[in-house]
């Protein structure tokens, strides 16, 4: 089972949805996704303020980034659930 990371509670859903960190795996970009509402945004930082969103689901395969991709790109730093 792949592990998801969670930088915070969706602000669009009323704190419902958690915030998980994917790729899109069509254009190799990183994105974070509500997993209830699907809202999207480009980053940790937007998606926590709520700006620059967007309410439609990323066009083609979206999988979980890994840690390390997470790492990588210097998201760690926002995520919630480290622990393995």
């Amino acid at each position: 089972m792949e592990k998801i990371y969670y930088v915070g509670q969706c602000p669009i859903c009323c704190s419902y949805g958690r915030l998980e960190i994917d790729k899109d795996v069509t254009n190799s970009k990183y994105i974070v996704i509500c997993e209830e509402c699907l809202a999207e945004w480009k980053n940790p930082q937007d998606a926590l303020e709520n700006i620059n969103g967007r309410r439609c689901p990323a066009n083609g395969e979206v999988r979980s980034a890994t840690f390390d991709e997470i790492k990588n790109i210097g998201w760690d730093k926002f995520v919630t659930n480290i622990e393995e």
